[in-house]
């Protein structure tokens, strides 16, 4: 997979799914989208992240 997954708090402003942001990890500056829930479900393990990495 080449893409990175993070979990953070926003403003109920931007926490729409969908909604685009851009957020410092690092020191860099780097694209991010809000997801529904979250992209990985302890009970079914990777199916949830591949699932919504579409």
């Amino acid at each position: 997979m080449s893409k990175s997954v993070a979990l953070a708090l926003v403003d109920d402003d931007f926490a729409g799914e969908g909604t685009q942001l851009c957020v410092h990890i690092v020191g860099v500056e780097r694209p991010a989208r809000i997801f529904a829930a979250s992209p990985y479900d302890l009970g079914q393990g990777d199916a949830a992240m591949r699932r919504n990495s579409r």
